[in-house]
């Protein structure tokens, strides 16, 4: 599997400008002292993410990196030398102490300067209070609309790809929920680990890199453990709606949802059946709190390097924000679902990656600038 690029690690794309770079390494590295007396998964990560910092904000290293790759000479000298920048060591003690390891003056102060860079970047306010600002945008109707055009067009990027990549994770999921209880367990906790994945394919695509196979599996790389955070979430909620459901349609839910007997909704006598109807429109309304709360967690936590609770608080509050273009949003896929169908099932192959690319475009929309994506004039 291809290592994950720098610019995946700071959630960024190839054609981000350095503002944009500066601000994707403030978001992830709010809380520095945290982070760098966490345990050593937190340590190694913003390390990760200030040596993807130190190569993409300088102009040189960053046209080294975009024609010849990683230099890993380089990436295991910076972490020796931000390391002891991050004990203490000032200026003058980090350049003695790099003479003594024999390194030339150059690359002294090349690191010296990657250092400093990653040093002065003011720390970002809190994701949980971000100051003088709610963390998204509030935007009118008609956005829903657009961004589905807009993931139409990330779509048409790279099609084939799209199909196949989509192929594969309905595989994934028919395979999984073959297998009674465990396999179901695994593809809700899994889930948003594809997401996230299928979301970094999005921005690559968007700064004009390419959509890869790997793209699937890169949640499993990146930010696992919050993403398994939000999939638990899911479960569990997913559980309790099943409860809730269960306990008011009685009998013949639990039937039908368990398989305990034979039993044809259609032969129900018109109590139960009103039970059952209940059950599943209350089913249906507590579903939308956990949808929204689920969301636009993963990109969050890619993106924003946001913790799996605080991207989940603020998913549900910029949905909440936004109910009206996502009514829009909602109305344009009952209609593409309602194709599918009498398309006999067809119009999957075209509905599944939009909705992974228009996802992406309202979550640019909501958090971050307009997309970068240009709209055709029709």
């Amino acid at each position: 599997m291809a290592e994950e690029s720098l610019y995946a690690v700071l959630g960024v794309s190839g054609a981000s400008l350095q503002e944009e770079i500066v601000q994707a390494f403030r978001a992830r590295s709010f809380d520095r002292d945290a982070l760098q007396k966490g345990n050593e998964a937190e340590r190694l990560r913003f390390t990760e993410w200030a040596h993807a910092y130190a190569v993409l904000s300088d102009p040189g290293l960053r046209a080294k990196y975009d024609q010849s790759g990683q230099d890993e000479s380089f990436r295991e000298k910076f972490n020796l030398a931000l390391s002891l920048a991050l004990k203490g060591y000032d200026d003058e003690m980090l350049s003695e102490y790099l003479r003594r390891l024999s390194f030339d003056e150059k690359t002294i102060e090349e690191l010296m300067a990657a250092v400093s860079r990653v040093r002065e970047v003011p720390e970002a306010p809190s994701p949980r209070q971000p100051e003088g600002f709610e963390g998204y945008r509030k935007l009118r109707a008609g956005q829903g609309w657009q961004w589905v055009k807009e993931g139409f067009l990330l779509f048409r990027k790279s099609p084939l790809i799209w199909i196949v990549l989509c192929m594969i994770l309905t595989g994934i999921g028919l395979t999984l929920s073959l297998i009674p209880v465990a396999g179901e367990i695994v593809l809700y906790l899994a889930s948003p680990l594809f997401a996230a994945g299928l979301m970094q394919g999005c921005r690559d695509l968007e700064g004009g890199g390419e959509l890869e196979l790997a793209h699937l599996f890169l949640g499993f790389r990146k930010d696992a453990g919050q993403l398994v955070r939000i999939g638990g979430v899911y479960l569990f909620g997913q559980i309790l709606i099943l409860g809730i459901m269960v306990a008011f349609g009685g009998d013949a839910m639990e039937k039908l949802f368990f398989g305990t007997s034979d039993i044809d909704p259609a032969t129900l006598p018109p109590a139960e059946t009103s039970r059952v109807m209940l059950a599943l429109l209350v089913g249906m309304a507590v579903s939308v709190p956990l949808m929204m709360m689920i969301w636009f967690a993963p990109l969050l936590v890619i993106f924003r390097g946001f913790l799996a609770k605080d991207a989940m608080q603020l998913s549900f509050v910029a949905c909440l924000g936004n109910m009206r273009p996502f009514l829009v949003f909602g109305s344009v896929f009952l209609f593409l679902a309602f194709l599918s169908g009498i398309t006999f099932g067809l119009g999957l192959l075209l509905m599944i990656p939009l909705i992974f690319t228009s996802t992406y475009a309202s979550y640019r929309d909501i958090f971050e600038s307009s997309m970068h994506v240009d709209i055709e004039a029709e």
